[in-house]
Order: structure tokens, then C-alpha cells, then sequence
């Protein structure tokens, strides 16, 4: 029987996924790698840098499984696609995608989309699922990976545009900084929040900035303090909605990436934020594809938003590194 000593004087120089089994066969942990050999041993080698968890892992180990793949980016897609399968133990990012959730834009601003759940219940309550003609309503909008950040967003914005439903000692806090707000008119104030949720330009920036130099002028730093974080979650989160925005209106972006041996590259077709298509070529190859692209994105599903966000900030990232 072949040990784990032995497998790992197996492991090939090359990118792919490795799986991690307990004794019973059931996968705790999947990773990706360029060059599996050196990543997998890492975890083998005697290192105080390990953290804890690392330790536990690595001494569950009972068998390892890998695969090989053509590039990095298709080791970051299958590594994707087997922790939404599998659900591993140790694995945390892209393990949820059924928590992520969705924004109702509705006439009085926004809401979470969510179900009640028992209150023993592990999975999160933000697992709405839309039926088809929800997923075609304008009004819909996500989903969102960042579930958890989701309600302090919710609560600031409306918070900030005193909105129906917010708390009577918020509300006179907020008058006392922004005491222009409450002679808006509610239309213009929700607009505002539907807005930001659509990723657009919005005052609500300006605005919040605006509460936080008036609680530092009364001396409530703490509050000060409390929004400022509030505002770089929100001004992170809404870059991300229009980084998204914008990738899901390409039609066709095509790009290639060289093989390890030197003479092959690999064809990508991403589409409206999909990967239409692949192909291997030689290196001096023209690159084509004869396939039509989309013309409008396809409604996002929440098992489709993490690959997706690997498409568009591999392809962000590339595009930085080769200006």
C-alpha cells in the first residue's frame, strides 16, 4: 500500500488541486497550486510558521489525492468547484455560497432577502432563493458573497437616510448631524440607497462623511470612530458591486496563458462574465475563437458568484501586471 511518503515523492512540478482525506476517505481540504510538488510538501516540513489550525490538518492527513490542470487559473475554478461540493471541513472561503444573499430594493429603501430558520440551524438565515421571475425582478439585486456585512450596510444607509423603521434615539442623533437630511423628500432619500446598492454613483459617501466630522465636532469620537468603519466596509463593498457591474458588460474578453512545457498555450473566452469557451494552441497560434459571445449577462446565481469572481479579478489582476 502506497504511503503518504511516497506519494509525496510522486507530486509533479505542475499546477493543479490536492485533496486532504481523513482515515474514513471523506475530503477536510481542498488547495490549489502552481507547482503542486512544492505546495503539498510545505505542509509536511517542520515549520514553527504553521498556525494551529495548519498543525491539526496536516495531522489528520490519512491519504492525499491530486489533479492536474493545464494553468493556475483553472486550478483556482476547480478548487472552487470541489469546495462547493464537497464542503470541507477546513476550507472557509467560497464553503457558504448558499448563504449568500439578496438586496430588495423596495419604495421605503432596501431589504435582506431571508427565510426564518430554527435557531439551532448551521446554516446562516440569509439563504433566500429566488424564484424565476424574482431573479428577472429590477428590483432584485445580488447576490452578495458578503452576507455578514450585509445588515451593518443595510443599517448605516438607512440609519443615514432616516428611513421608516429606524430607531427614535438614532433618528434625533442623526438630525443633530445631518440636519438638512429630514427635509428631503423620502423619494430622493431612498434613491440614494437604491444607488449604492446598484453600484452607481451616490451621495450617500458625501453624507456619511458628512456624520462623521460632525460626531468628532461633538466630541463623540467613539461614534466617529464606529462610522469610519462603517464607510471604508461600504466604500470596499460598493467598488466591488461596480468592478462586478462592469465585468458582467463585457461580451468577449479573450486572453491566453503559456503551459509549463514552454510550447502550448491556453485559449480563455470569458463572456458577460462567463467562461464560454477554452482551447489549447501553440504558442505562435493566432487566437480565435469561432463561437458567438453573449450579448447580455445571464441572471447570477449564488453557486455562480464565486467563479465568477475569480474570472474577473484574475483577469483584473493580469491586466494590471501587464501595464
Amino acid at each position: 500500500m502506497e504511503t503518504i511518503q511516497d506519494k509525496l515523492r510522486r507530486l509533479p512540478e505542475l499546477p493543479g488541486i490536492y485533496l486532504m482525506k481523513d482515515t474514513h476517505g471523506a475530503i477536510f481540504y481542498v488547495g490549489k497550486a502552481k507547482n503542486l510538488k512544492n505546495r503539498v510538501r510545505s505542509y509536511f516540513q517542520h515549520n514553527n510558521q504553521h498556525s494551529k489550525k495548519v498543525q491539526r490538518m496536516v495531522w489528520n492527513i490519512a491519504d492525499l489525492e491530486w489533479r492536474v490542470v493545464d494553468t493556475e487559473l483553472d486550478a483556482l475554478l476547480l478548487e472552487c468547484r470541489l469546495i462547493q461540493e464537497h464542503h470541507p471541513l477546513y476550507n472557509r472561503v467560497m464553503n457558504h455560497h448558499r448563504n449568500y444573499a439578496y438586496i430588495h430594493l423596495t419604495k421605503n429603501g432596501a431589504e435582506l432577502l431571508q427565510e426564518k430558520l430554527p435557531p439551532d440551524s448551521e446554516v446562516s438565515s440569509a439563504t433566500f432563493q429566488l424564484s424565476d421571475a424574482q431573479a428577472k425582478s429590477p428590483s432584485i439585486v445580488g447576490p452578495f458573497r458578503q452576507y455578514k456585512q450585509l445588515p451593518h450596510l443595510l443599517e448605516v444607509l438607512q440609519d443615514t437616510y432616516l428611513l421608516p423603521g429606524i430607531n427614535h434615539l438614532t433618528e434625533l442623533a442623526v438630525k443633530r448631524q445631518l440636519p438638512d437630511m429630514a427635509q428631503q423628500q423620502l423619494t430622493d432619500r431612498v434613491y440614494q440607497v437604491h444607488l449604492f446598492f446598484q453600484g452607481e454613483p451616490t451621495a450617500f459617501f458625501d453624507d456619511l462623511q458628512a456624520r462623521i466630522a460632525a460626531s468628532a465636532q461633538q466630541l463623540n469620537f467613539e461614534n466617529a470612530a464606529e462610522l469610519q468603519h462603517l464607510l471604508e466596509m461600504a466604500q470596499h463593498f460598493h467598488r466591488y458591486l461596480k468592478q462586478r457591474a462592469s465585468f458582467r458588460k463585457q461580451t468577449a474578453v479573450l486572453f491566453s496563458l503559456p503551459l509549463a512545457d514552454g510550447k502550448t498555450k491556453k485559449l480563455y473566452l470569458v463572456s458577460c462574465g462567463q467562461l464560454l469557451a477554452t482551447q489549447l494552441l501553440p504558442l505562435e497560434a493566432p487566437e480565435t475563437f469561432d463561437l458567438k459571445p453573449l450579448s447580455t449577462p445571464p441572471p447570477l446565481t449564488k453557486s455562480a458568484v464565486d467563479p465568477e469572481d475569480i474570472l474577473m479579478n484574475y483577469i483584473m489582476r493580469a491586466t494590471a501586471e501587464n501595464n
